[in-house]
């Protein structure tokens, strides 16, 4: 059976990564259309809930991760542990089920979504089975598979999305057309899974609850801190307070596909040689080599030309997201440095870290958040956040140079990309004077024009990510 260490972290990480930036464009032309057509209120309305949800099945999701380390290792019980997920699962769904009907009267007022307790529901079962699924198949190595899967998904989701939208169904729809894509998109994970599942012994539940135990608090603290921005806002302003944010954070978003890509890979990875008593420096040197490759240039980029990118994407109505736009972007390059930092401290087998760095990292974020938000509106959850991101990497990179001195936390290619991004956002300024951009398609060059010069400027200097790339090129050729 494959595993992670029989697969290539880079090839696994350019096919994962080519997925996410599929799914990046069929979900940007999805959030212009339904920020559009729903407003600032429907369509914050509908994200205020989904985050709701996300933060309702973080005992799945940490499980899900438990199942996970567990499978990756060497010599584990692989059917026991997928009847463990199958049966927590469910007893989950029971619960959150119960408690969204006590709720019902609340959801509703905080969402400002009549149907917000149904949608709720459909969305938990969705999600709840889908993703520690994904997990299973990511513990595999075939991190590749897991996101084409998920831009399959995708590739549903924003028709359905739509058919539902266009038949009265307003930000409902939106829910209805995400659940019945991910329902759809479950047989084929399970066919990457090939493990039936069976009765887990106590020895196993055991060795499960064992890492749960840290993994469940910290899906917990790592989604409540991922969403409580927007969490934050929709309760101390408004839905279209949300919808704002939610704008700015959407068009932030692909400066994180290499490291979600690589992060699965690395933890898996990590995980296995660890078990197996081997080094695991240098896959996390590369891997933080790598992971900001996006998120450096993005934040220049948005620095540059940060209203012109929210307005000609999502319209006047949301221009005060421009001003989130820059501090967004800066929250993503901490981001993708530290997110492989905690991802290593799992794969070590040291989940109780990663709980402690969430915790501190939460209540700065909360305590700061509620100040500044307070004090300076919703430009003030984002300085919060890019202060308490910035703790959590501090944090993460001392305990991992600790338990891994070999460790290079600075790699030179990082340098590297910052030069090449400062070039980038020198040329697109002098383009912006130069060229008038009232057409989406005038932006779409520029931004283009921006991205050849940061890519051969980075090409042209970085050895290091031209040998990278001849590395992947030949495994692929390997591979076929």
């Amino acid at each position: 059976m494959t595993d992670a260490t029989s697969v290539s972290l880079g090839g696994e990480t350019v096919k994962a990564t080519a997925a996410k930036f599929a799914m990046a464009g069929i979900g940007f032309a999805g959030t212009v259309v339904f920020a559009r057509i729903l407003g600032p209120t429907g369509f914050g309305g509908f994200y205020l809930l989904f985050s709701l949800v996300k933060l309702g099945d973080r005992a799945v999701n940490g499980w899900g991760t438990a199942i996970m380390k567990r499978y990756s290792e060497a010599d584990t019980p692989k059917r026991e542990l997928i009847g463990g997920q199958l049966v927590f699962t469910v007893a989950w769904l029971v619960l959150t089920g119960v408690l969204s009907v006590l709720a019902s009267q609340w959801l509703v007022s905080y969402t400002g979504l009549p149907e917000a307790p149904v949608l709720f529901v459909v969305l938990m079962g969705a999600v709840t089975l889908y993703e520690p699924t994904d997990r299973v198949v990511q513990s595999r190595g075939l991190v590749g598979a897991s996101m084409w899967i998920d831009t399959f998904r995708s590739l549903l989701t924003f028709p359905l999305q739509l058919a539902f939208v266009l038949l009265g169904l307003g930000a409902a729809g939106m829910a209805y057309g995400l659940a019945a894509a991910t329902f759809l998109s479950l047989p084929a994970l399970w066919y990457f899974v090939r493990t039936k599942p069976t009765v887990p012994t106590g020895d196993t539940l055991e060795s499960l609850w064992a890492y749960a135990k840290y993994s469940i608090p910290n899906s917990f603290l790592g989604q409540a801190y991922d969403r409580f921005d927007i969490l934050l806002l929709g309760y101390l302003l408004a839905p279209a307070a949300a919808g704002q944010y939610e704008v700015a954070l959407k068009l932030t978003m692909p400066a994180t596909f290499v490291m979600l890509a690589a992060q699965s890979m690395l933890m898996a990875r990590v995980s296995r040689l660890h078990s197996q008593g081997e080094s695991v420096s240098t896959d996390v040197s590369n891997t933080l080599a790598f992971t900001s490759l996006v998120a450096i240039p993005m934040f220049f980029g948005a620095a540059v030309m940060p209203e012109l990118l929210v307005v000609t994407a999502y319209g006047a109505e949301y221009g005060d997201a421009a001003m989130l736009l820059v501090g967004l972007a800066l929250y993503q390059v901490v981001s993708t440095q530290s997110g492989p930092l905690m991802s290593t401290l799992s794969g070590i087998d040291r989940p109780d870290i990663n709980t402690w760095i969430s915790a501190a990292t939460l209540s700065l974020n909360v305590v700061l958040g509620v100040a500044l938000t307070l004090t300076y509106g919703a430009i003030g959850v984002v300085i919060a956040t890019v202060a308490a991101e910035t703790v959590q990497y501090v944090l993460a990179a001392a305990v991992v140079k600790r338990e891994l001195p070999a460790v290079v936390l600075f790699p030179r290619t990082l340098v590297e990309q910052v030069a090449a991004a400062v070039l980038m956002a020198v040329v697109v300024f002098f383009l912006l004077r130069a060229v008038p951009v009232d057409r989406w398609y005038h932006l779409l060059a520029v931004v283009s024009a921006g991205a050849v010069v940061y890519s051969t400027a980075l090409l042209t200097i970085s050895q290091k990510l031209r040998v990278t790339i001849e590395g992947v090129v030949r495994s692929s050729r390997l591979e076929l």
